[in-house]
């Protein structure tokens, strides 16, 4: 995707019907995504299958998108909304936990390499949080996984908007920094594809 000074443009653009404008939303979105729903589920394919609906969500309603307000924070909350519904159901509706038990067994024990991965980068990712400052913690968690607009955060930590906003920028650096000096080459890239 462009980058996120344009990001206005890509979601006007997504909104009108262009489908690359979509697909450059939904790569940009879609690995730190499947982290925070995965996070909730704990199944990775229960999670991949999640982060699909809920850009299928974003596209069946896009014209009710106002692409002046914060698109990660609309995100992640259709996708809290939607995981939530789902464990719901998953709760009470027998045939889906039949149905999740046999994905569960699907994973090839000798070859969780996908499992392996996750697991890694959240230790990787936990690490790097851990590391933050208290104040650029704060800002992170309220802004990335609550899905508040830097506007919100900025009111509920009494600080400024460009303060919040740097503090993002740095966080990001410093996290997509930690996981490539600690981790492969490939959990870099998927960082780095989360980001921007």
């Amino acid at each position: 995707m462009e980058r996120m000074s344009t990001e206005e443009e890509v979601l006007l653009r997504m909104i009108q019907g262009d489908e690359s404008a979509f697909s450059g939303i939904y790569r940009h979105y879609h690995p730190a995504l499947y982290i925070y729903l995965l996070r909730f589920c704990k199944v990775p394919s229960l999670a991949e299958d999640l982060v699909h609906d809920v850009f299928l969500k974003i596209w069946e309603v896009r014209e009710r998108i106002n692409p002046k307000l914060s698109f990660s924070g609309y995100l992640y909350r259709i996708a809290r909304n939607h995981v939530f519904k789902t464990i719901s159901r998953l709760a009470t509706d027998e045939q889906m936990r039949e149905q999740l038990y046999r994905q569960l067994a699907d994973i090839d024990p000798a070859q969780p390499e996908e499992v392996v991965r996750t697991r890694e980068y959240e230790r990787l990712f936990e690490e790097a949080l851990s590391k933050l400052t208290t104040q650029r913690l704060k800002v992170f968690r309220l802004c990335r996984q609550e899905g508040k607009s830097y506007d919100e955060a900025a009111a509920i930590l009494g600080i400024s908007r460009n303060a919040v906003k740097k503090h993002m920028v740095l966080g990001m650096r410093f996290i997509e920094d930690y996981v490539y000096r600690h981790g492969d080459i490939f959990m870099a890239i998927w960082l780095i594809s989360a980001f921007y």
